[in-house]
Parts: C-alpha cells; sequence; structure tokens
C-alpha cells in the first residue's frame, strides 16, 4: 500500500463509532472479525469514510420474537 491509498484512510477509531452509533470497541470486533476494513497505523486504526458509509452492521444471533 502506497502513501496515497494510507491517505484516504482517515477516520480513528472513535469517529467511526460516533458515525456508526456503537463502541469503540465494536468498531474493533468488527474489524478483527473482517466485517470492516482499516488499517492500523503507529498503532491506532484508521478507516476510510467510504468503508464506514457503507458498512452493515448486522446484527448477531438469531431474530427476536414478534
Amino acid at each position: 500500500m502506497d502513501k496515497s491509498e494510507m491517505a484516504e484512510y482517515t477516520l480513528t477509531v472513535e469517529e467511526a463509532s460516533q458515525a456508526l452509533g456503537v463502541s469503540k470497541s465494536r468498531v474493533r470486533q468488527h474489524v478483527m472479525r473482517g466485517r470492516l476494513v482499516g488499517i492500523k497505523r503507529a498503532g491506532a486504526w484508521f478507516f476510510k469514510p467510504e468503508a464506514v458509509k457503507n458498512f452493515q452492521h448486522k446484527p448477531q444471533g438469531r431474530p427476536r420474537k414478534q
């Protein structure tokens, strides 16, 4: 990955969590499970704004009874 590609990753974990309406630890869980793509620089995760915008949160487990 070259510098121009890395420059596209501008959102921090905190910013991504606010945009998605979830906790910072939940954002990290999505990264670890491969549901949200990011890169780690200097010990911190960064995300493309498009990736966060297009992320579809899928609740785990079986559906609730209606």
